[in-house]
């Protein structure tokens, strides 16, 4: 089993939505931001920020972490959430999928939508291990990675910084 999840780091993310619109041409084959599996949120910076200074951007992702022990599969009374064998993603079995929500309300991520249309839930597969969203990214904001290594990209931010201030440091010296 494919044991990678997708990986967002939102200092590289510009908000350009490439992902979202990647995504819903992927399954829908038409431009739907409402119809993504992902969904990037944007945040006015103005909580991190003094009243008389110019807001930042902040850009936060939405998406199914595929959980190891996930709510949604256990609570589906219909069984049509199942982990794909080959991409280790939780994927909706079309079949037996009756649109009860359930699933929606268990989620803590908030990652599973309703799509009216099908009447039917929706979210991440992963796209059959080639995630789109992540081939899109135009600022490599997002990564498909192996579980293990989700952290790194947060680490080497950390480290970067580090570095730099040990530089300003013998530079002052």
């Amino acid at each position: 089993m494919n044991d990678k999840m997708i990986v967002f780091d939102p200092l590289y993310c510009s908000g350009c939505m490439r992902c979202m619109t990647a995504c819903s041409t992927y399954h829908t084959g038409s431009t739907s931001l409402s119809k993504s599996r992902i969904q990037i949120l944007r945040h006015e910076g103005h909580a991190l920020s003094r009243i008389d200074e110019e807001d930042d951007l902040i850009f936060d992702m939405v998406s199914c972490r595929q959980c190891d022990d996930p709510f949604c599969r256990d609570l589906c009374p219909t069984l049509a959430i199942e982990r794909d064998r080959n991409t280790g993603a939780l994927v909706i079995n079309r079949d037996r999928c009756v649109g009860c929500r359930t699933c929606l309300a268990v989620c803590p991520f908030g990652a599973v939508a309703y799509d009216a249309a099908r009447k039917q839930i929706m979210k991440c597969d992963l796209c059959s291990g080639d995630p789109q969203c992540v081939r899109f990214c135009p600022t490599e904001a997002l990564r498909f990675l192996p579980k293990g290594l989700a952290h790194l990209p947060a680490r080497g931010r950390m480290e970067r910084k580090l570095n730099r201030s040990r530089q300003a440091m013998q530079n002052s010296l």
